[in-house]
Protein backbone atom coordinates (compact mmCIF):
# COMPACT_ATOMS: atom_id res chain seq x y z
CA UNK A 1 0.00 0.00 0.00
CA UNK A 2 2.96 2.25 1.22
CA UNK A 3 4.62 1.44 -2.25
CA UNK A 4 1.42 2.14 -4.39
CA UNK A 5 0.66 5.46 -2.86
CA UNK A 6 4.15 6.78 -3.14
CA UNK A 7 4.33 6.05 -6.99
CA UNK A 8 1.17 7.89 -7.54
CA UNK A 9 1.58 10.79 -5.15
CA UNK A 10 4.78 11.26 -7.32
CA UNK A 11 3.33 10.58 -10.80
CA UNK A 12 0.24 13.08 -9.64
CA UNK A 13 2.33 16.60 -9.68
CA UNK A 14 4.06 14.96 -12.88
CA UNK A 15 0.74 14.28 -14.65
CA UNK A 16 -0.59 17.57 -13.36
CA UNK A 17 2.33 19.80 -15.03
CA UNK A 18 1.57 18.15 -18.08
CA UNK A 19 -1.96 18.84 -18.33
CA UNK A 20 -1.20 22.51 -17.25
CA UNK A 21 1.61 22.85 -20.40
CA UNK A 22 -0.82 21.61 -22.83
CA UNK A 23 -3.64 23.94 -21.85
CA UNK A 24 -1.27 26.86 -20.88
CA UNK A 25 -0.33 26.09 -24.68
CA UNK A 26 -3.37 26.00 -26.39
CA UNK A 27 -4.85 28.82 -24.56
CA UNK A 28 -1.63 31.14 -25.67
CA UNK A 29 -1.75 30.15 -29.32
CA UNK A 30 -5.76 30.74 -29.58
CA UNK A 31 -6.21 33.75 -31.68
CA UNK A 32 -6.21 37.42 -30.22
CA UNK A 33 -5.26 38.41 -26.82
CA UNK A 34 -6.52 39.58 -23.31
CA UNK A 35 -6.71 43.63 -24.81
CA UNK A 36 -9.02 43.44 -28.06
CA UNK A 37 -8.36 45.41 -31.10
CA UNK A 38 -11.94 47.57 -29.86
CA UNK A 39 -9.69 48.50 -26.12
CA UNK A 40 -6.64 49.16 -28.78
CA UNK A 41 -9.00 51.83 -30.77
CA UNK A 42 -10.40 53.29 -27.41
CA UNK A 43 -6.73 53.69 -25.76
CA UNK A 44 -5.39 55.32 -28.87
CA UNK A 45 -8.74 57.57 -28.82
CA UNK A 46 -7.64 58.46 -25.32
CA UNK A 47 -4.84 59.43 -25.91
CA UNK A 48 -5.13 62.25 -28.78
CA UNK A 49 -7.15 63.83 -25.94
CA UNK A 50 -4.03 63.53 -23.42
CA UNK A 51 -1.03 65.49 -23.64
CA UNK A 52 2.41 64.21 -22.44
CA UNK A 53 2.50 60.66 -21.37
CA UNK A 54 2.27 57.31 -23.31
CA UNK A 55 0.06 56.96 -26.20
CA UNK A 56 -2.43 54.73 -26.45
CA UNK A 57 0.15 52.02 -28.40
CA UNK A 58 2.31 52.07 -25.52
CA UNK A 59 -0.13 51.21 -23.13
CA UNK A 60 -1.26 48.48 -25.34
CA UNK A 61 1.66 47.18 -24.86
CA UNK A 62 2.46 47.70 -21.47
CA UNK A 63 -1.24 45.66 -21.19
CA UNK A 64 0.48 43.36 -23.27
CA UNK A 65 3.33 43.19 -20.84
CA UNK A 66 1.31 42.71 -17.47
CA UNK A 67 -0.25 39.61 -18.79
CA UNK A 68 3.13 38.06 -20.21
CA UNK A 69 1.98 38.25 -23.96
CA UNK A 70 5.10 40.05 -24.24
CA UNK A 71 7.52 36.81 -24.22
CA UNK A 72 7.53 33.66 -26.44
CA UNK A 73 5.60 30.92 -25.12
CA UNK A 74 7.74 28.03 -24.40
CA UNK A 75 11.76 29.10 -25.17
CA UNK A 76 13.23 32.30 -25.96
CA UNK A 77 15.96 32.75 -28.51
CA UNK A 78 15.22 36.51 -29.26
CA UNK A 79 18.62 37.45 -27.59
CA UNK A 80 20.31 35.38 -30.66
CA UNK A 81 18.74 37.24 -33.58
CA UNK A 82 21.09 38.69 -35.90
CA UNK A 83 20.92 42.23 -36.67
CA UNK A 84 20.76 41.66 -40.44
CA UNK A 85 17.78 39.96 -39.58
CA UNK A 86 16.58 43.37 -37.21
CA UNK A 87 17.25 45.62 -40.23
CA UNK A 88 15.00 43.25 -42.80
CA UNK A 89 12.34 43.29 -40.17
CA UNK A 90 12.03 47.19 -39.98
CA UNK A 91 12.90 47.60 -43.49
CA UNK A 92 9.54 45.32 -43.79
CA UNK A 93 7.48 47.25 -40.94
CA UNK A 94 7.99 50.35 -43.07
CA UNK A 95 7.36 48.90 -46.73
CA UNK A 96 4.04 47.51 -44.40
CA UNK A 97 3.07 51.21 -43.26
CA UNK A 98 2.30 52.31 -46.51
CA UNK A 99 0.10 49.49 -47.35
CA UNK A 100 -1.75 47.65 -44.76
CA UNK A 101 -2.42 48.94 -41.06
CA UNK A 102 -2.81 45.78 -39.96
CA UNK A 103 -0.37 43.68 -40.93
CA UNK A 104 2.03 46.66 -39.70
CA UNK A 105 0.33 47.09 -36.41
CA UNK A 106 1.11 42.83 -36.22
CA UNK A 107 4.68 43.47 -37.04
CA UNK A 108 5.23 46.70 -34.56
CA UNK A 109 3.78 44.23 -32.18
CA UNK A 110 5.75 41.69 -32.83
CA UNK A 111 9.21 43.34 -32.88
CA UNK A 112 7.90 45.77 -29.61
CA UNK A 113 8.04 42.57 -27.84
CA UNK A 114 11.59 41.39 -28.91
CA UNK A 115 13.20 44.75 -28.58
CA UNK A 116 13.67 44.08 -25.24
CA UNK A 117 16.91 41.68 -26.00
CA UNK A 118 17.69 43.61 -28.97
CA UNK A 119 19.09 47.27 -27.50
CA UNK A 120 22.05 47.19 -28.26
CA UNK A 121 21.49 46.59 -32.07
CA UNK A 122 18.57 49.22 -32.21
CA UNK A 123 21.26 51.68 -30.81
CA UNK A 124 23.77 50.84 -33.36
CA UNK A 125 21.16 51.00 -36.49
CA UNK A 126 20.07 54.24 -35.07
CA UNK A 127 23.41 55.91 -34.58
CA UNK A 128 24.15 54.28 -38.48
CA UNK A 129 24.07 57.62 -40.71
CA UNK A 130 23.62 55.14 -43.37
CA UNK A 131 19.99 54.15 -42.45
CA UNK A 132 17.37 56.39 -43.95
CA UNK A 133 15.92 58.95 -41.49
CA UNK A 134 12.19 57.12 -40.94
CA UNK A 135 14.15 53.27 -39.94
CA UNK A 136 16.90 54.85 -37.56
CA UNK A 137 13.33 56.47 -35.90
CA UNK A 138 11.83 53.37 -35.98
CA UNK A 139 14.88 52.09 -34.42
CA UNK A 140 14.77 54.68 -31.27
CA UNK A 141 11.70 54.05 -30.46
CA UNK A 142 11.17 50.28 -30.30
CA UNK A 143 14.42 51.00 -28.42
CA UNK A 144 12.56 52.92 -26.02
CA UNK A 145 9.40 50.27 -26.17
CA UNK A 146 11.99 47.95 -24.73
CA UNK A 147 13.44 49.50 -22.39
CA UNK A 148 9.87 50.56 -20.71
CA UNK A 149 9.28 48.04 -17.75
CA UNK A 150 5.93 47.15 -16.18
CA UNK A 151 5.54 48.13 -12.50
CA UNK A 152 4.00 45.45 -9.67
CA UNK A 153 0.07 45.47 -9.22
CA UNK A 154 -2.13 43.85 -6.68
CA UNK A 155 -3.85 44.57 -3.60
CA UNK A 156 -0.93 44.24 -1.25
CA UNK A 157 2.67 45.63 -2.51
CA UNK A 158 4.83 45.95 -0.13
CA UNK A 159 7.24 49.07 0.37
CA UNK A 160 10.30 48.04 -1.94
CA UNK A 161 7.94 47.07 -4.80
CA UNK A 162 6.42 50.55 -4.66
CA UNK A 163 9.72 51.89 -4.52
CA UNK A 164 10.75 49.90 -7.15
CA UNK A 165 7.63 51.57 -9.21
CA UNK A 166 8.72 55.06 -8.36
CA UNK A 167 11.97 54.13 -10.04
CA UNK A 168 10.10 52.34 -12.93
CA UNK A 169 8.07 55.10 -13.74
CA UNK A 170 10.46 57.77 -13.30
CA UNK A 171 12.25 55.32 -16.19
CA UNK A 172 9.17 55.46 -17.87
CA UNK A 173 8.94 59.01 -18.45
CA UNK A 174 12.36 59.52 -19.23
CA UNK A 175 12.36 57.32 -22.32
CA UNK A 176 8.86 58.41 -23.46
CA UNK A 177 10.29 62.36 -23.65
CA UNK A 178 13.41 61.09 -25.91
CA UNK A 179 10.55 59.40 -28.57
CA UNK A 180 11.86 59.92 -31.92
CA UNK A 181 9.65 62.34 -34.46
CA UNK A 182 10.41 62.91 -37.86
CA UNK A 183 10.25 66.77 -37.07
CA UNK A 184 13.66 65.98 -35.31
CA UNK A 185 16.56 67.22 -36.81
CA UNK A 186 20.13 65.41 -36.89
CA UNK A 187 21.34 67.10 -34.45
CA UNK A 188 18.08 66.36 -31.89
CA UNK A 189 18.47 62.78 -32.79
CA UNK A 190 22.00 62.72 -31.75
CA UNK A 191 21.08 64.24 -28.61
CA UNK A 192 18.61 61.72 -27.86
CA UNK A 193 20.46 59.12 -28.89
CA UNK A 194 23.44 59.61 -26.49
CA UNK A 195 20.79 60.08 -23.55
CA UNK A 196 19.43 56.73 -24.47
CA UNK A 197 23.21 55.30 -24.62
CA UNK A 198 23.55 56.65 -21.47
CA UNK A 199 20.26 55.04 -19.84
CA UNK A 200 21.36 51.99 -21.31
CA UNK A 201 24.98 52.28 -19.78
CA UNK A 202 23.01 52.96 -16.45
CA UNK A 203 20.44 49.85 -16.61
CA UNK A 204 23.40 47.05 -17.91
CA UNK A 205 22.15 44.88 -15.61
CA UNK A 206 18.65 44.79 -16.98
CA UNK A 207 19.69 46.19 -20.93
CA UNK A 208 23.37 44.78 -21.62
CA UNK A 209 25.43 45.88 -24.47
CA UNK A 210 26.26 42.08 -25.46
CA UNK A 211 24.91 38.57 -24.04
CA UNK A 212 27.13 35.98 -23.02
CA UNK A 213 26.48 32.34 -23.55
CA UNK A 214 25.30 31.69 -20.26
CA UNK A 215 22.63 34.76 -20.20
CA UNK A 216 21.14 33.55 -23.78
CA UNK A 217 20.59 29.99 -22.05
CA UNK A 218 19.07 31.88 -18.94
CA UNK A 219 16.95 33.43 -21.00
CA UNK A 220 16.18 30.77 -23.38
CA UNK A 221 14.92 28.67 -20.65
CA UNK A 222 13.78 31.35 -18.16
CA UNK A 223 12.08 33.95 -19.92
CA UNK A 224 9.28 32.79 -21.53
CA UNK A 225 5.24 32.65 -20.45
CA UNK A 226 5.04 28.98 -19.28
CA UNK A 227 8.12 29.52 -16.89
CA UNK A 228 6.84 33.14 -15.39
CA UNK A 229 3.18 31.77 -15.11
CA UNK A 230 4.70 28.25 -12.98
CA UNK A 231 7.14 30.58 -10.93
CA UNK A 232 3.74 32.11 -9.68
CA UNK A 233 1.71 28.71 -9.30
CA UNK A 234 4.35 27.01 -7.14
CA UNK A 235 3.68 29.96 -4.92
CA UNK A 236 -0.15 29.37 -5.17
CA UNK A 237 0.03 32.93 -6.98
CA UNK A 238 -2.37 32.76 -9.56
CA UNK A 239 -2.64 36.31 -10.35
CA UNK A 240 -5.34 39.28 -10.37
CA UNK A 241 -8.62 39.35 -12.22
CA UNK A 242 -8.46 41.17 -16.15
CA UNK A 243 -11.06 43.64 -15.11
CA UNK A 244 -9.43 44.93 -11.63
CA UNK A 245 -5.78 44.37 -10.40
CA UNK A 246 -6.52 44.78 -6.99
CA UNK A 247 -8.74 41.67 -7.20
CA UNK A 248 -6.66 38.52 -6.52
CA UNK A 249 -8.07 35.35 -8.57
CA UNK A 250 -8.14 33.12 -5.64
CA UNK A 251 -10.05 35.59 -3.36
CA UNK A 252 -12.73 35.99 -5.91
CA UNK A 253 -13.11 31.71 -6.08
CA UNK A 254 -13.09 31.44 -2.39
CA UNK A 255 -16.42 34.04 -2.56
CA UNK A 256 -17.95 31.93 -5.10
CA UNK A 257 -16.92 28.37 -4.23
CA UNK A 258 -19.83 27.72 -1.59
CA UNK A 259 -22.34 28.11 -4.36
CA UNK A 260 -20.34 25.98 -6.51
CA UNK A 261 -20.02 23.47 -4.29
CA UNK A 262 -23.50 23.03 -2.47
CA UNK A 263 -24.67 22.45 -6.85
CA UNK A 264 -21.81 20.10 -6.79
CA UNK A 265 -21.29 18.04 -3.45
CA UNK A 266 -24.67 17.31 -2.50
CA UNK A 267 -26.37 16.80 -5.68
CA UNK A 268 -23.25 13.85 -6.66
CA UNK A 269 -24.23 12.08 -3.19
CA UNK A 270 -27.55 12.07 -3.74
CA UNK A 271 -27.46 10.61 -7.30
CA UNK A 272 -25.08 8.26 -6.08
CA UNK A 273 -27.69 6.93 -3.47
CA UNK A 274 -30.45 7.11 -5.49
CA UNK A 275 -28.49 5.56 -8.26
CA UNK A 276 -27.38 2.48 -6.76
CA UNK A 277 -31.25 2.29 -5.55
CA UNK A 278 -33.01 2.17 -9.00
CA UNK A 279 -30.16 0.24 -10.48
CA UNK A 280 -30.90 -2.34 -8.29
CA UNK A 281 -34.76 -2.13 -8.33
CA UNK A 282 -33.94 -2.60 -12.82
CA UNK A 283 -31.78 -5.35 -12.44
CA UNK A 284 -34.10 -7.78 -9.91
CA UNK A 285 -37.14 -7.04 -12.30
CA UNK A 286 -35.35 -7.03 -15.69
CA UNK A 287 -37.59 -6.77 -18.41
CA UNK A 288 -40.79 -6.35 -16.43
CA UNK A 289 -43.20 -3.56 -16.28
CA UNK A 290 -40.55 -1.67 -13.59
CA UNK A 291 -37.56 -2.61 -15.38
CA UNK A 292 -38.93 -1.36 -18.76
CA UNK A 293 -40.77 2.03 -17.02
CA UNK A 294 -38.33 3.30 -15.26
CA UNK A 295 -35.71 2.69 -18.38
CA UNK A 296 -37.89 5.14 -20.11
CA UNK A 297 -38.07 7.57 -17.88
CA UNK A 298 -34.87 7.64 -17.41
CA UNK A 299 -34.05 8.03 -20.93
CA UNK A 300 -36.69 10.81 -21.44
CA UNK A 301 -34.91 12.45 -18.86
CA UNK A 302 -31.42 12.21 -20.16
CA UNK A 303 -33.14 13.48 -23.48
CA UNK A 304 -34.26 16.82 -22.12
CA UNK A 305 -31.36 19.19 -22.11
CA UNK A 306 -30.78 21.32 -18.76
CA UNK A 307 -31.23 24.67 -20.56
CA UNK A 308 -34.87 23.29 -21.67
CA UNK A 309 -35.42 22.38 -18.12
CA UNK A 310 -34.61 24.77 -15.98
CA UNK A 311 -37.23 27.63 -17.54
CA UNK A 312 -40.03 25.01 -16.97
CA UNK A 313 -39.76 24.48 -13.69
CA UNK A 314 -39.38 27.89 -13.20
CA UNK A 315 -42.77 28.77 -15.57
CA UNK A 316 -44.72 25.51 -14.34
CA UNK A 317 -43.45 25.26 -10.50
CA UNK A 318 -41.90 28.25 -8.97
CA UNK A 319 -44.09 30.97 -10.74
CA UNK A 320 -48.06 29.36 -9.82
CA UNK A 321 -46.24 27.92 -6.30
CA UNK A 322 -45.01 30.89 -5.37
CA UNK A 323 -41.60 29.36 -5.33
CA UNK A 324 -38.21 31.05 -5.40
CA UNK A 325 -36.38 31.05 -8.20
CA UNK A 326 -33.54 33.56 -8.24
CA UNK A 327 -30.15 33.39 -5.80
CA UNK A 328 -28.82 31.05 -3.41
CA UNK A 329 -30.49 32.40 -0.80
CA UNK A 330 -33.17 35.91 0.35
CA UNK A 331 -32.33 38.88 0.41
CA UNK A 332 -29.08 40.08 2.74
CA UNK A 333 -30.80 42.46 4.80
CA UNK A 334 -33.51 39.33 5.45
CA UNK A 335 -31.54 36.72 5.48
CA UNK A 336 -29.32 38.16 8.14
CA UNK A 337 -31.99 38.62 11.08
CA UNK A 338 -33.17 34.69 10.47
CA UNK A 339 -32.07 32.25 12.78
CA UNK A 340 -29.73 28.64 12.07
CA UNK A 341 -33.03 27.15 11.26
CA UNK A 342 -34.59 29.43 9.32
CA UNK A 343 -31.49 30.11 7.49
CA UNK A 344 -31.33 26.92 6.47
CA UNK A 345 -34.97 26.00 5.80
CA UNK A 346 -34.58 29.56 3.34
CA UNK A 347 -31.86 27.84 1.43
CA UNK A 348 -33.44 24.31 0.83
CA UNK A 349 -36.12 26.44 -0.69
CA UNK A 350 -34.35 28.21 -2.61
CA UNK A 351 -32.18 25.06 -3.60
CA UNK A 352 -34.51 22.96 -4.68
CA UNK A 353 -35.54 23.75 -8.25
CA UNK A 354 -31.94 24.16 -8.87
CA UNK A 355 -30.95 20.77 -7.17
CA UNK A 356 -33.68 19.10 -9.32
CA UNK A 357 -32.16 20.26 -12.49
CA UNK A 358 -27.99 19.56 -11.76
CA UNK A 359 -29.70 15.92 -10.51
CA UNK A 360 -32.49 14.57 -12.94
CA UNK A 361 -30.00 13.98 -15.96
CA UNK A 362 -27.28 12.48 -14.08
CA UNK A 363 -29.44 10.36 -12.18
CA UNK A 364 -30.74 9.22 -15.58
CA UNK A 365 -27.34 8.05 -16.45
CA UNK A 366 -25.78 6.78 -13.54
CA UNK A 367 -29.13 4.45 -12.76
CA UNK A 368 -28.57 3.03 -16.11
CA UNK A 369 -24.82 2.13 -15.24
CA UNK A 370 -25.63 0.86 -11.94
CA UNK A 371 -28.49 -1.57 -13.58
CA UNK A 372 -25.80 -2.34 -16.17
CA UNK A 373 -23.25 -3.30 -12.65
CA UNK A 374 -25.55 -5.36 -10.89
CA UNK A 375 -26.95 -7.33 -13.57
CA UNK A 376 -22.93 -8.21 -14.26
CA UNK A 377 -22.65 -9.47 -10.47
CA UNK A 378 -25.56 -11.19 -10.12
CA UNK A 379 -24.75 -13.46 -12.71
CA UNK A 380 -21.46 -14.20 -11.30
CA UNK A 381 -21.11 -17.48 -9.98
CA UNK A 382 -20.22 -16.85 -6.30
CA UNK A 383 -23.55 -14.53 -5.68
CA UNK A 384 -25.99 -17.90 -7.47
CA UNK A 385 -23.87 -19.75 -5.16
CA UNK A 386 -24.73 -17.56 -1.86
CA UNK A 387 -28.30 -17.58 -3.25
CA UNK A 388 -28.19 -20.98 -3.71
CA UNK A 389 -27.66 -21.74 -0.13
CA UNK A 390 -30.22 -20.30 0.84
CA UNK A 391 -28.40 -16.19 1.82
CA UNK A 392 -31.69 -13.77 2.14
CA UNK A 393 -32.14 -11.78 -0.62
CA UNK A 394 -31.46 -8.65 1.04
CA UNK A 395 -28.12 -10.05 2.79
CA UNK A 396 -26.92 -11.16 -0.58
CA UNK A 397 -27.57 -7.62 -2.25
CA UNK A 398 -26.07 -5.75 0.82
CA UNK A 399 -22.84 -8.23 1.52
CA UNK A 400 -21.89 -9.32 -2.49
CA UNK A 401 -24.17 -7.51 -4.89
CA UNK A 402 -23.92 -3.71 -3.60
CA UNK A 403 -20.10 -3.56 -3.07
CA UNK A 404 -18.96 -4.82 -6.19
CA UNK A 405 -21.70 -3.14 -8.46
CA UNK A 406 -20.62 0.26 -6.53
CA UNK A 407 -17.14 0.04 -8.54
CA UNK A 408 -18.35 1.42 -11.70
CA UNK A 409 -20.23 4.34 -9.74
CA UNK A 410 -16.98 5.12 -7.62
CA UNK A 411 -15.33 5.35 -11.13
CA UNK A 412 -18.09 7.93 -12.52
CA UNK A 413 -17.46 9.79 -9.52
CA UNK A 414 -13.83 9.99 -9.25
CA UNK A 415 -14.06 11.49 -13.24
CA UNK A 416 -16.52 13.74 -12.17
CA UNK A 417 -14.71 15.47 -9.14
CA UNK A 418 -12.99 17.49 -11.15
CA UNK A 419 -16.22 19.28 -12.20
CA UNK A 420 -17.54 19.58 -8.71
CA UNK A 421 -15.51 23.48 -8.46
CA UNK A 422 -17.59 24.74 -12.37
CA UNK A 423 -20.48 23.48 -10.79
CA UNK A 424 -23.24 24.26 -13.20
CA UNK A 425 -23.17 27.10 -15.68
CA UNK A 426 -26.51 26.98 -16.89
CA UNK A 427 -28.17 26.31 -13.82
CA UNK A 428 -26.17 29.23 -12.01
CA UNK A 429 -27.20 31.35 -14.94
CA UNK A 430 -31.09 30.71 -15.07
CA UNK A 431 -31.23 31.00 -11.11
CA UNK A 432 -28.95 33.77 -11.00
CA UNK A 433 -26.68 31.83 -8.68
CA UNK A 434 -22.94 33.60 -8.48
CA UNK A 435 -21.35 30.32 -8.82
CA UNK A 436 -17.28 29.51 -10.04
CA UNK A 437 -19.36 28.26 -13.48
CA UNK A 438 -20.75 31.79 -14.27
CA UNK A 439 -17.32 33.54 -12.75
CA UNK A 440 -15.57 30.74 -15.31
CA UNK A 441 -17.85 31.49 -18.34
CA UNK A 442 -17.25 35.48 -17.87
CA UNK A 443 -13.86 34.59 -17.67
CA UNK A 444 -13.66 32.99 -21.13
CA UNK A 445 -15.71 35.70 -22.71
CA UNK A 446 -13.35 38.25 -21.18
CA UNK A 447 -10.50 36.56 -21.94
CA UNK A 448 -9.38 36.36 -18.69
CA UNK A 449 -6.28 33.96 -18.98
CA UNK A 450 -5.77 34.11 -15.17
CA UNK A 451 -9.38 32.61 -14.32
CA UNK A 452 -9.12 30.03 -17.14
CA UNK A 453 -5.26 28.92 -16.46
CA UNK A 454 -6.93 28.68 -12.47
CA UNK A 455 -9.66 26.60 -13.49
CA UNK A 456 -7.72 24.19 -15.58
CA UNK A 457 -5.15 23.61 -12.91
CA UNK A 458 -7.20 23.30 -9.85
CA UNK A 459 -10.01 20.88 -12.53
CA UNK A 460 -6.86 19.00 -13.01
CA UNK A 461 -6.35 18.93 -9.33
CA UNK A 462 -9.32 17.37 -8.37
CA UNK A 463 -9.61 14.98 -10.84
CA UNK A 464 -6.24 12.98 -10.10
CA UNK A 465 -7.40 13.39 -6.65
CA UNK A 466 -10.49 11.79 -7.63
CA UNK A 467 -9.27 8.97 -10.16
CA UNK A 468 -6.56 7.95 -6.34
CA UNK A 469 -9.40 7.96 -3.40
CA UNK A 470 -11.25 5.74 -6.56
CA UNK A 471 -8.34 3.41 -6.83
CA UNK A 472 -8.68 3.12 -2.44
CA UNK A 473 -11.99 2.50 -2.81
CA UNK A 474 -11.82 -0.22 -4.87
CA UNK A 475 -9.85 -2.10 -2.30
CA UNK A 476 -12.27 -1.41 0.11
CA UNK A 477 -15.77 -2.76 -2.06
CA UNK A 478 -13.94 -5.50 -3.65
CA UNK A 479 -10.87 -7.75 -1.48
CA UNK A 480 -9.67 -9.14 -4.31
CA UNK A 481 -8.49 -5.98 -5.40
CA UNK A 482 -4.77 -5.15 -4.22
CA UNK A 483 -2.94 -2.21 -4.71
CA UNK A 484 0.17 -4.55 -5.89
CA UNK A 485 -2.15 -5.41 -8.96
CA UNK A 486 -3.17 -1.62 -9.43
CA UNK A 487 -1.41 0.14 -11.97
Amino acid sequence: MKTYLLRRLFLLPITLFAIVLVNFIILNLAPLDPVSGMERSALDEASRSTEGGSTGEEQYLLFREHYGLTLPILFNTWPSISQKKLERGLQEMLEKKKGSVSEYNKLHTLWGDRSRFLTSALLRIAGDTQHLLPMRILAINLFIRGGTRQGYVGPALTEEEKKENQAIGKSNALLYSLKAKYIDDESVLAEKLAKLKGWQEQNSSLFPANYTFGQKMGILLLENRFFRYMSKVVTLDFGTLRSDHNKLVVNEVVKRIKYSLTLSLIPMLVTFAFAAFFGMCMALYQNQFLDISLNTVFLILFSIPTFVMAPFLIEKVALPHHLPYGGFHSEEKMYALFSSFKRLKDIFVHLVLPFTCVIYGILAVQSRLSRTAVLHVLRQDHVKTAYAKGLPLPLLLVRHVGKNAAIPLVTALASSLGLILGGSLIVETVFEINGFGRFFYDAVINRDYNVVLFSAFAGSCLTLLGYLIADICYTLLDPRIRFDTIT
